[in-house]
């Protein structure tokens, strides 16, 4: 059976790329490592899911690159270093030029709900 849709998982822990695995996988949603796209998986995207240790240093330069590799691809930023309190899509999304802006640790609903919204787009 051919997923719903394909995510890019990029710069993202084993243990967090596990996780992605088991809760993207009940909408359908293929999870592609950034290794795995490395080795010839690339392609077209549904979403891209950023880990980003650090937004303000090296995180932004990764973002633009993905963006200038899949520049019609949504992205979602996930970091510990965003405050519980940070608008999925205001203004830090905004400063990263992401789709969407996710706190960690994650939980399943917030991650569900964000996906969902930005593969409706």
């Amino acid at each position: 059976m051919k997923p719903a849709a394909r995510a890019l998982v990029v710069d993202a822990d084993r243990v967090l790329v596990d996780l992605l695995h088991e809760w993207l996988g009940t909408l359908g949603v293929e999870v592609i490592h950034e290794d795995v796209a490395r080795s010839g998986g690339a392609g077209n995207y549904d979403i891209a899911i950023v880990d980003v240790p650090f937004p303000r240093q090296d995180g932004a330069l990764r973002i633009a690159s993905i963006m200038k590799e899949h520049p019609s691809t949504p992205i979602l930023a996930v970091s510990a270093a965003f405050f519980s309190c940070v608008a999925s899509g205001g203004a830090v999304a905004r400063e990263l030029g992401v789709a969407c802006v996710l706190p960690k640790p994650l939980t399943r609903e917030a991650l569900l709900g964000a996906v969902r919204r930005l593969l409706q787009r």
